[in-house]
């Protein structure tokens, strides 16, 4: 398997217009933020996107999401740290002076079960530069316990690829769902899309490969046409 970073860098392309140069400056500005955040001193974890790579296929990244360990004055530090990287490519975070400009998160962890996400994270080699990023279990958690439905694909496809500790993943559901199991519903959807999704491409796949290997097909375009009826006979 290749570099899924250097994946992403390659389609940071805008099709629409190619010398629009914001895009390719995410691996840029990552590096600029997670290189503060390590002078810093701040335990942190890569989420979105950018982690899913690791774990699944790459994909076009719109946005740096970052959940980090900002007890006492790291949150000050954090956004000291945001404001520092925005204002050096602001030519390329700002709304007003970009068309679709690069989004940049710090976040901070809540909770035992995110506190463990950051002593988790996977430290891994990342647009040339050390980064941690979050594990599959932890990314598949927190999309679970997620308002947002738009990213249905990323689980199923993180299911389907056989990455992530699904027993895991419940046991995290179970330390933090709320009364109502909204999490572990999700959960089961996903892993139902997941099966489906493979079941439905393995069989299509078994499907064409018998049709090839059957001796006795004749092509469509080979067979010989109907003979007219009875009917049709003068």
């Amino acid at each position: 398997m290749g570099d899924p970073s250097a994946t992403i860098e390659a389609m940071l392309v805008d099709c629409n217009d190619p010398d629009n140069p914001t895009p390719g400056m995410l691996p840029a500005i990552f590096r600029d933020i997670v290189g503060r955040l390590d002078a810093a001193g701040l335990a942190y974890a890569v989420l979105g996107h950018i982690a899913l790579a690791l774990h699944e296929q790459a994909r076009f990244v719109g946005e740096i999401e970052i959940v980090a360990d900002l007890d006492g004055d790291g949150c000050e530090r954090a956004g000291e740290l945001l404001r520092m990287t925005r204002a050096r490519f602001a030519a390329f975070t700002e709304p007003e002076l970009c068309r679709r400009p690069i989004g940049l998160m710090i976040r901070p962890c809540t909770g035992a079960t995110e506190a463990r996400l950051l002593e988790d994270a996977i430290c891994r080699p990342w647009f040339g530069v050390p980064a941690r990023l979050a594990s599959a279990e932890h990314l598949l958690w927190l999309w679970c316990r997620s308002d947002n439905h738009t990213h249905r694909v990323d689980a199923a496809a993180l299911i389907a690829g056989g990455t992530v500790d699904l027993y895991r993943v419940q046991r995290l559901l179970r330390e933090t769902d709320d009364t109502d199991e909204a999490g572990q519903t999700r959960l089961r959807l996903a892993i139902g899309g997941a099966v489906l999704s493979t079941t439905y491409s393995f069989s299509r796949f078994m499907a064409e490969r018998r049709a090839r290997l059957d001796p006795n097909r004749i092509p469509v375009w080979r067979q010989p046409p109907d003979h007219p009826s009875d009917a049709d006979t003068p």
